[in-house]
Order: structure tokens, then sequence, then C-alpha cells
């Protein structure tokens, strides 16, 4: 990821079954401006799990788009770091 001054990043473990769908984000000062990104199985740390990567967001709020999965959850992104959201209804 490619992080730093105001630019963080996302990373959001999700369920199995969300595999090759879509999670949109968008800002919440501005539902106009909406980012997507593929959930793909990928490897993270010693796992392999179903996540949705942003790897450039600039600092501020957001929130999941109305009518996705995990529909209106909300985050604050920090530049410089990357945050780590765990939406998964179970873990095994």
């Amino acid at each position: 990821m490619d992080i730093g001054d105001d630019i963080g990043g996302l990373i959001v473990r999700l369920d199995d079954s969300l595999e090759g769908t879509e999670i949109p984000i968008e800002f919440a000062d501005d539902p106009e401006r909406d980012i997507h990104t593929g959930v793909w199985r990928r490897s993270v740390g010693n796992e392999s799990v179903v996540v949705a990567v942003y790897p450039e967001l600039r600092e501020g709020a957001y929130r999941l788009h109305p009518g996705s999965a995990h529909d209106g959850a909300q985050f604050q992104i920090t530049g410089g770091e990357v945050l780590e959201l765990d939406l998964r209804r179970s873990v095994d």
C-alpha cells in the first residue's frame, strides 16, 4: 500500500460467501463520491482470508455504501495507517 501524510489504507475481512463481489464505500461527508474494490481471497499473515483492500484512501470518515452487505458500517481512516475491519459473521 502507498500510504503516508494524509493517505491511509483499509483491509476488510469478509465472509467467504462474498468472494468475487464488490464492496463500495463512500465518504461520510460526500455520499456521491464512492469507491469500490473487488473482494478476493488473499494471504494475510498466516491466514488465507476473503478481503476487500482499499490501498489509498484520503484521511477522513467513511461508511460502507447503503445496500452493500454491511450497509452503513462507519469507520475513520487516518493518514499513514492501515485500518483492519473484521466484518465476518463467523470466524472458524
